[in-house]
């Protein structure tokens, strides 16, 4: 069975306007069974950078965002596939450097939903409207997938694509600060204090869940990530080194 399937992830500190950066995938794969959803309940896996014919190629999308997306490879659902009764979530964990603390969620919205850093993603078969809203989901062809509705089948899915879209800076700025001027300088000291080199290291893990994990206290997102990890279903990390050019 074919088809193309894109996960759109927000990055916190690549939130600048496209032309200013340059970024490089060092390499990505699925989680292991330390880190991601435990064996049994594991239902849907992305390919490794090592698989052949898997590539990132850089696209600029609609809003003008600079976006990067996995060609090649394929998509593993396993059985019983995604029940077309189920909403999914997905929480995106993003660090800087291997070692580096995730980075908060900046301006969820009112239900926990969305925002900028380490955020849950709400039903991400579903396109909203606003701000900060659609960084992750789920497409089939040009479309985002019927998976809260029809569900997906398990199988292999050919031609898979995992997109990766970045924010742009000015979307960044007014929840750094109100002031453009401060904000302007809050970001500059961001990227100086975190900058090795000139780079910033990156590491993003975006954990899938099958039920609502919005709105829950910090340690039990905790729980769901380290300890009992119900409703974990799939697990991706992603290494990056983005750089800003002068």
């Amino acid at each position: 069975m074919k088809s193309l399937l894109f996960l759109s992830l927000p990055l916190i500190v690549l939130s600048i306007n496209p032309n200013d950066i340059s970024v490089r995938i060092e390499r990505h794969f699925p989680c292991s069974a330390s880190t991601g959803p435990k064996k049994e309940n594991l239902l849907l896996k992305f390919p490794s950078y090592k698989q052949l014919g898997v590539d990132f190629t850089e696209e600029i999308n609609a809003s003008g965002n600079k976006c990067f997306r996995m060609s090649g490879g394929r998509v593993t659902i396993f059985p019983p596939g995604l029940a077309g009764t189920k909403k999914y979530y997905v929480h995106l964990e993003t660090r800087i450097g291997i070692h580096g603390k995730p980075e908060r969620c900046v301006n969820a919205d009112s239900e926990g939903c969305g925002g900028i850093g380490s955020c849950v993603h709400c039903d991400i078969c579903k396109t909203y409207g606003g701000q900060l809203k659609n960084f992750v989901q789920i497409y089939q062809g040009n479309r985002p997938a019927q998976c809260s509705a029809q569900g997906l089948p398990s199988g292999e899915y050919e031609d898979l694509s995992l997109r990766v879209c970045l924010p742009s800076k000015n979307e960044l700025l007014p929840f750094l600060d109100q002031n453009a001027n401060r904000a302007e300088q809050l970001w500059d000291l961001f990227v100086s204090s975190r900058a090795r080199s000139g780079e910033i290291p990156l590491v993003i893990a975006a954990r899938i869940f099958d039920r609502p994990i919005n709105n829950l206290p910090a340690s039990e997102i905790n729980d769901l990530i380290h300890g009992s990890k119900t409703g974990m279903i799939g697990c991706h990390w992603i290494y990056a080194t983005v750089s800003q050019n002068n």
